[in-house]
Formats: structure tokens, sequence, C-alpha cells
């Protein structure tokens, strides 16, 4: 059984071998794949058009891009304003110059809608803080208000990766009406949870030096303070329900009168 016709041989007279996947110059003659590419460097017919080439045909297109001078014998018009880019300077944004004022009020209208909601953005959030803070007053409402800002904070929250998950407590700390979401343990004791919320805050802490304001947290709802003994655990005051998860905390310097250790 003969074999069907596949594949054509190199034309190189040294090699001549039968390749089933040959390559064709421009010129017509096939060759295989090492000696296709030796081929073409010398071959005039797959030669690209040179530049002395170029200015002896009749039409030619010019770059219109300021300062460029690339040349083609195609074509590549701008729909916009009608004139021919080379490929890199193929951009609709630069076929027209733009000025100063007009580029800047081009901006503007992209930046303004942004603006426009990140304002009104900010008017909500006020109006849910303070209807969360009204919420915590009122008996009844005060744990469904932690609880929606608990969902609230739970995934901005910073804290010691090292506490177990089941034994986070979530808290939004303020200080100079700043807010910090922040976990701690509920196996701490309220020192340790002060600790923790200053290092977090990048707040002074000279709990430990006996002359020294103390650092103390307070309920914002109604200003109470958490614990006058620090030692008191804060699982203890979960069970009380005299904080909840998720509560908003205030955390202050006091005078030492104020603290019973």
């Amino acid at each position: 059984m003969e074999l069907p016709k596949i594949g054509k041989q190199c034309a190189q007279s040294e090699c001549n071998q039968l390749d089933f996947l040959p390559l064709q110059c421009k010129c017509g003659k096939t060759f295989c794949s090492e000696h296709f590419y030796l081929h073409v460097q010398a071959c005039e017919t797959s030669k690209i058009v040179t530049d002395d080439e170029l200015t002896k045909i009749g039409q030619l297109f010019i770059c219109s891009s300021e300062g460029c001078s690339e040349k083609s014998i195609i074509p590549l018009i701008c729909e916009k304003c009608g004139k021919h880019f080379c490929v890199k300077h193929r951009h609709l944004t630069e076929c027209e110059p733009t000025d100063a004022d007009t580029l800047a009020k081009e901006r503007e209208k992209y930046a303004k809608p942004v603006r426009m909601f990140n304002e009104a953005k900010a008017v909500v959030d006020q109006e849910v803080e303070k209807k969360i803070d009204d919420a915590k007053k009122k008996t009844k409402s005060r744990e469904m208000a932690s609880k929606l800002q608990l969902m609230k904070i739970k995934n901005k929250a910073t804290g010691l990766k090292s506490i177990p998950v089941a034994n986070r407590i979530y808290f939004n700390v303020f200080h100079s009406e700043k807010a910090t979401p922040i976990f701690v343990s509920s196996q701490w004791s309220v020192g340790r949870a002060i600790d923790a919320i200053a290092q977090e805050m990048n707040l002074q802490n000279n709990n430990n030096k006996s002359t020294e304001k103390k650092l103390r947290l307070f309920k914002k709802c109604d200003n109470q303070i958490i614990s006058q003994n620090v030692s008191s655990v804060l699982k203890s005051l979960l069970e009380s329900k005299f904080i909840l998860d998720g509560d908003s905390l205030v955390i202050e310097y006091v005078d030492d009168d104020c603290v019973k250790l």
C-alpha cells in the first residue's frame, strides 16, 4: 500500500529532506524550519520595505501626532478628526489638543458624581450611627441595635489575630470623636482589653504609672464606666448584659481618684 504524498522537500540543496510542515517563502520556495530562517535573511523578495523604497511609492501617510514621522502605505484614519495616525499614536483622546480648562472640566464631570455619592453616604452613615445610639438608650431595642452595629463593624475590626474567633467580641471604640472598630477576647480582663485597644488606636498608655492619668472605657450611650475594677473579666460583663457584643465604647483618660484597682 502506497503512502499518500505528504509534505515537501527542503529547497536547500545540502538538505533536501522531506518536511511534513514546510515553510514557504514569498519567493515561492519551500524550506524546512531550520533553513527557512537562513533563507529569508538573504531573500530579496521577502525583505521589508525600506525608507528609500517608501519614498518611491506615490502616496505615503505620515503620522499626524506632533514629533512623530512614522510613515505608512496603509491609512489609519481617525473617525473623530479625519487625520492619519500610526498604530502607536492611534488614540481618539490624543487626536485633538486639549487645553487645561477643558481637561479640568472633563475631570470634574466624572469626579462630581463620585463626590456627591460620598457626601450622601457620609450623611446616611451619620443618620445610621445616630439611630443606633438612640436605640441603645432604650432598654428594649439596645440588643437589636448592638447586633446591627456588630454586622456593620465586624469585617472592619482590627485586633490580635491570635485570639480564637469564638472568643472575639467587637466594639466600636471612640476617642476624640474618631471611631475605630476593634475586637478583643472575652476571656480578658478589662485592663488587658484597655491595653490592647490603646495599642490599636496608638494612644499613650500610662496605666502602669501611679502619677499619670489612666485610660478607662465607658459606654457611649450613657457614659457609665465599664468597670472601676480593671481586673473584672469581660465575659462576666457580657453575661450580665452590662456590655454587649457590638457596643459603642469611649476610651478616655481619667484621674486616679476615679479608679479602683
